[in-house]
This record gives structure tokens, C-alpha cells and sequence, in this order.
């Protein structure tokens, strides 16, 4: 079983996970007016699943760290 000083560390990881995953959809979202010309419409689905995924991975992180300070 992890100590509490291990999960207040797995929380921060996942929560420093969570945020690269929300800039890397706005990396995304730079390429987005290339695709749009070609009528793509991926990068809005992809950028869309990032963000969503990063925000579950920063609030579980957050309530990861609460629980065990």
C-alpha cells in the first residue's frame, strides 16, 4: 500500500500530466486552420479529447492530493 507522502506525489504527477495534456490540445489547435482548409474536421475531435481527458487527470489528481495531505 502506497504512504500518504507516496500519493500526494502520484496526485501531483497526474495533475502535471493532466495540464501537458490541455497544452499539447492547444498544440493541436495551431495545426487546426491547415486541416480546415483540407476539411478536416480530426483536430477539433482530438483537441476536444485532450482537453477533456487532461481535466479528469487534473481533478482526480487534485482530489488524490487533497484526501492525503
Amino acid at each position: 500500500m502506497a504512504s500518504s507522502e507516496e500519493k500526494v506525489e502520484i496526485g501531483a504527477a497526474l495533475m502535471v500530466i493532466g495540464w501537458v495534456l490541455v497544452l499539447f490540445a492547444f498544440l493541436v489547435m495551431f495545426f487546426q486552420p491547415a486541416g480546415a482548409k483540407l476539411g478536416e474536421t480530426r483536430f477539433q475531435i482530438i483537441a476536444g479529447a485532450l482537453v477533456l481527458l487532461g481535466l479528469v487527470l487534473n481533478i482526480i489528481g487534485a482530489r488524490v492530493r487533497r484526501t492525503n495531505r
